[in-house]
């Protein structure tokens, strides 16, 4: 049994790989539809992101691919580079503790 999630991650990265590349062709939008509606019809937010990136994949698609290769990130909690490094950067330096930790960290100074 093949896991939808994983699948439509699978099928979701690489319709957007292949948008930054070139514009894909009718076929390929396609399944990726097809694909997206099969495994994840009640996914609200997945099935947004893939709303999205096809209507932005005639005007953009280098921007409509790198969207959607976005939120498959989140979407599946693959961290972005950027958060690794943010991650590793506040591991190694000396936070306050208690309340004013999570202050600095929710952004609330």
């Amino acid at each position: 049994m093949t896991n939808t999630l994983v699948a439509f991650g699978l099928a979701a990265m690489t319709a957007a790989f292949k948008a930054k590349q070139r514009p894909l062709t009718e076929g390929e939008i396609t399944a990726f539809t097809a694909r997206a509606d099969e495994l994840v019809p009640d996914d609200a937010l997945a099935q947004q992101a893939v709303a999205a990136f096809l209507t932005d994949l005639p005007i953009d698609y280098v921007g409509a691919g790198q969207a959607l290769l976005d939120f498959t990130c989140v979407w599946s909690r693959i961290p972005t580079p950027e958060e690794v490094q943010r991650t590793e950067a506040l591991l190694t330096e000396d936070l306050p503790s208690g309340f004013d930790a999570w202050q600095r960290e929710a952004d609330h100074d």
